[in-house]
């Protein structure tokens, strides 16, 4: 139940098929990036570590890693 409170307040969009993952607050601010290729975070601005966990968590599981990722 902690995880939906946390994953709540965050949008996930990708604006291009190759590029990252954008983390975003409730007010559209972006907070992090998210490397489908390497599956690591690069967070911008400041995350509660519990929320951070949930978020990173989360992109894992919809956003596995695939290093082959071709660009167009």
């Amino acid at each position: 139940m902690k995880a939906q409170v946390a994953l709540s307040a965050f949008q996930f969009k990708r604006p291009k098929p190759d590029g990252p993952v954008l983390v975003l607050n409730e007010k559209s601010y972006v907070m992090g990036e998210y490397n489908q290729r390497t599956g690591k975070t690069a967070w911008q601005r400041v995350v509660l570590g519990t929320q951070r966990e949930h978020v990173e968590t989360w992109l894992q599981e919809h956003y596995p890693v695939t290093p082959a990722l071709i660009r167009q």
